[in-house]
């Protein structure tokens, strides 16, 4: 009998947290975003832990771009090749920017080197570093228009994207198939 009083509160705990697991509940919808997924292209999904029973799909792919300031000497090329800069001065902004192990990685490189460590998420700080010529980042053009003093050319080669996927569960609730719908749009 001692041991059963303080046993019997937690029972009654596991059996309420069971009722609500199977209580039906209303939708709802998580949003996640990995600024810098890099992928050589083509390619299949983006490797993801195991989540469950999921589906991906690509809503856009982009080619890869260095921000550079703007009146760096290469701001006005139409595209670069990414071996090309590996001697350059860069910024490394792994949760902004395409982090610069995956650039050494997709370069074959021992370059990309980082001249400054940003560990922020906003975009227009890491802007404003490439801008002051503090060093260059590797992101998507369209996440990189609009950032003043700052130019974005393409790279040509490797060959690399920026693809924004859509992972959701299989049998998805209205919310997530009107957000599939308007994102694969």
């Amino acid at each position: 009998m001692e041991h059963a009083r303080p046993l019997l509160p937690r029972l009654e705990a596991a059996r309420a947290d069971l009722a609500r697991l199977t209580r039906v509940r209303p939708a709802r919808l998580a949003l996640a975003c990995a600024p810098a997924d890099l992928t050589p292209a083509p390619s299949g999904p983006l490797p993801l832990p195991d989540a469950g029973p999921m589906i991906t799909r690509a809503a856009a792919e982009e080619p890869l771009a260095v921000l550079l300031p703007a009146s760096h000497p290469l701001a006005g090329r139409p595209a670069l090749h990414l071996t090309d800069l590996a001697d350059a001065r860069w910024i490394d902004a792994p949760d902004t920017a395409v982090p610069l192990a995956e650039l050494r990685a997709a370069a074959r490189s021992d370059g990309f080197a980082a001249q400054v460590t940003y560990g922020g998420t906003d975009l227009r700080g890491l802007g404003m570093l490439v801008a002051a010529g503090h060093g260059l980042a590797a992101l998507a053009p369209g996440v990189a228009e609009g950032l003043a003093g700052t130019v974005a050319v393409r790279v040509s080669a490797p060959r690399l994207v920026h693809r924004t996927e859509i992972v959701h569960p299989r049998g998805p609730g209205e919310p997530v198939r009107a957000l599939v719908v308007a994102l694969a749009g």
